[in-house]
């Protein structure tokens, strides 16, 4: 069962390394600019999203968008994102040095 599991999780990245486009999840990821300062680095009192994990701001980003999660303004602002267009912002952020 583990072995499975384990397969499932590397195909899982295999299939996405594939579709990550760094000019894409780089464009979509200006819109986070205002509140959470250029490349996620925060000076004020919004989270510094810089360097967050792919799988955490993912589901965060979705919870927002599905009303699991409230807050101020991300309820709004990540329902005009598909979801895969949340995982590209998601995965650009991983990436980003805090």
């Amino acid at each position: 069962m583990k072995k499975i599991a384990l397969a499932i999780v590397c195909l899982c990245g295999i299939s996405f390394a594939n579709d990550y486009d760094p000019v894409k999840g780089e464009m979509l990821a200006f819109s986070c600019a205002g509140c959470h300062g250029t490349d996620g680095k925060s000076n004020g009192i919004m989270p510094t999203i810089a360097g967050m994990g792919k799988t955490s701001m993912q589901k965060t980003l979705l919870d927002y968008k599905y009303g699991r999660k409230t807050g101020t303004m991300m309820t709004k602002h990540v329902k005009g994102f598909s979801d895969d267009e949340l995982e590209q912002v998601a995965y650009y952020f991983s990436k980003v040095k805090r």
